[in-house]
């Protein structure tokens, strides 16, 4: 995503134009897969991984050879100068988008971004990459170029000790060594029951392309002669890529059990065509000129597509609403921050007294609209309560809440609606992001959610309503612990799942005369494995309504009783939130069970 010189024959770096209309190209399809156009974006990270590790080898090469050593103190500077700055203009446009979308951004998202460990943060904190919807995080994207930053990091000293002893040719093989332990890592690992997540955002398993990138620099480039038919890298590149770009899922075992890899590769010949063919497609100016600004498109395209004010354009317009005005914030950015910097054109104000001054800024703002963290609450036990056959008086209208995260959120217009003509006063109190236990909720670093599940009782009360809609779209990713996914049809997980919706009902215990739980539906886009997960939490649902004698609505027998055929109609893109027509029928079931 950054664009630096690239590597010529001479080892004098030139530059290569071929690679920024690759950029562009792999930047676009990133964008289009964020927008919700095509499946299979996602896969133009491995390009830009690609990228990188060819360029930095390559321009660490040149220099070696020009000077007889590597001067990587200058290195990491370039690196920091280049980077940073945009950065700091993506956290302020963050703390504008925070300021007037409520977004979910936490002090550990910050340190993530500021310290390029987002990917291990992810991880560690149990955050699935694939739920982009459910949890609006407009610095989840940093995954990559955190990756990128350690790659940064630690593959120069590696190439600085190995160059000032052998010949770039031993540097060739050892990357060829890592991009094989790499692979191996991310093989094993995925069938050991390592989780998708952890292998999709793993520094070691995400080095392949790196590494495969680096070991093609140190034979000096371009070559002196073709030694490949020059039609065989394309032809390779776009049979891989542009099917796994349109239909690949990235959220399956079996891409990460050897179709990564070949991706891998194909965005490795795309890299190598690009510096050794003229092509009229990638030289194109306006190709060149989104190449030369990927790196800012791809730090702002994702607050604004997180942002939710797209949400109701098509997927089409969606892609081409906000990659202009990712052009355009990118393009700004560029000239007026980062271009200056980087050349040096601010000669009394230093890049690092710069970056402190506008971080602290972005914090303090950050900070001040985050809430925080009272105490957990204690555990508790409920007793059973028959469902109540009372009926709100006639000259009283019914007051209803509805009580859950992103799923009731998406649909929150539609229940507006549908109880406005039953005549029933209705709060939709949903908060995207949150999951359903305060505990957890306090582990991920999302102190504004325990906020909000603690105020839940408080607002009910006030509003002193009849009856509260319990309404989440799903627990799964609770059970991520330390970077493993556990089986949710264990005994523990089970008896987890039974607790937490118990504590949920706990909020309304003594408030609200009737309580109905809403149990979830299969996302359309998980394996077998996760549907069956979701099949063992309806079970956890029906137990606890059995328990306590409220009532549970089954939504996936009237919305898509054959999943998951012909579902593909009710969800958006993310395959979890229901479309606009499909919410209305929804609202309709979840308000005819009052």
């Amino acid at each position: 995503m950054t664009s630096q010189t690239q590597v010529g024959a001479d080892r004098t770096a030139p530059y290569l134009p071929g690679l920024d209309g690759l950029r562009a190209l792999s930047v676009l399809v990133v964008v289009a897969f964020h927008s919700g156009v095509i499946e299979g974006g996602w896969i133009g990270v491995d390009v830009f991984f690609g990228i990188s590790g060819f360029l930095i080898t390559g321009l660490m090469v040149a220099e070696h050879e020009r000077n007889g050593s590597v001067a990587l103190g200058a290195f990491w500077m370039r690196r920091l100068r280049r980077l940073v700055p945009a950065l700091i203009v993506l956290l302020g446009l963050v703390a504008v988008l925070v300021q007037i979308n409520q977004l979910d951004v936490t002090a550990r998202n910050i340190w993530g971004a500021l310290t390029y460990s987002t990917n291990w943060v992810h991880i560690f904190g149990g955050t699935s990459y694939w739920d982009q919807f459910a949890t609006p995080d407009p610095l989840r994207h940093l995954w990559s170029l955190a990756i990128e930053e350690q790659f940064y990091v630690v593959w120069p000293i590696v190439a600085w000790y190995v160059l000032s002893r052998r010949a770039p040719s031993t540097l060739g093989k050892i990357a060829l060594v890592g991009a094989g332990i790499s692979a191996l890592v991310q093989v094993v690992g995925i069938h050991a029951g390592m989780s998708i997540d952890r292998v999709y955002q793993g520094t070691d398993t995400r080095a392949v392309a790196f590494l495969i990138g680096a070991a093609i620099a140190t034979r000096g480039w371009p070559p002196k002669k073709e030694t490949l038919p020059s039609w065989l890298l394309p032809t390779f590149s776009l049979v891989v890529l542009v099917p796994a770009a349109i239909w690949l899922p990235g959220d399956r075992n079996w891409v990460f059990s050897g179709p990564l890899i070949v991706i891998s590769f194909a965005g490795i010949a795309a890299v190598v065509y690009s510096t050794t063919q003229t092509n009229r497609l990638l030289l194109s100016p306006a190709l060149q000129l989104i190449g030369r600004w990927s790196y800012g498109i791809y730090l702002f395209h994702w607050p604004l597509v997180v942002s939710h004010k797209f949400d109701n354009l098509n997927s089409g317009v969606r892609f081409i609403v906000v990659t202009a005005l990712s052009i355009a914030l990118a393009g700004l950015s560029y000239r007026i921050v980062e271009s200056p910097i980087r050349n040096r054109r601010l000669p009394r104000i230093g890049v690092l007294p710069l970056s402190v001054v506008a971080v602290a800024v972005v914090v303090v703002s950050l900070v001040v609209s985050t809430p925080t963290a009272p105490a957990l609450d204690a555990d508790i036990t409920l007793a059973p309560r028959p469902i109540s056959t009372d009926s709100v008086p006639s000259d009283q209208p019914q007051r209803v809440m509805v009580f859950g995260d992103s799923v009731p959120a998406v649909a929150a217009d539609e229940l507006q609606a549908e109880a406005e003509s039953l005549g029933i006063e209705i709060e939709v109190r949903a908060d995207p992001g949150c999951v359903p236990s305060e505990e957890k909720n306090d582990q991920y670093g999302k102190p504004e959610c325990v906020t909000f599940l603690q105020g839940t009782r408080a607002r009910a009360q006030e509003l002193d309503i009849d009856t509260a809609i319990i309404w989440w779209g799903g627990t799964g990713v609770e059970f991520f612990e330390q970077g493993v996914m556990y089986d949710f049809c264990a005994v523990n997980a089970q008896q987890i799942a039974r607790n937490r919706i118990r504590r949920l009902v706990a909020y309304f215990e003594g408030v609200a005369t009737d309580i109905i739980l809403v149990a979830p539906v299969p996302r359309l886009d998980q394996t077998a494995k996760d549907v069956e997960g979701t099949e063992c939490e309806i079970i956890a649902y029906d137990d606890v309504a059995a328990e306590l004698g409220i009532k549970v609505v089954h939504l996936r027998d009237d919305v898509c009783p054959s999943y998951p055929d012909d579902c593909d109609r009710i969800f958006r893109y993310d395959g979890l939130h229901y479309n606009d027509e499909p919410a209305t029928q929804v609202a309709k079931i979840v308000l005819s069970a009052l």
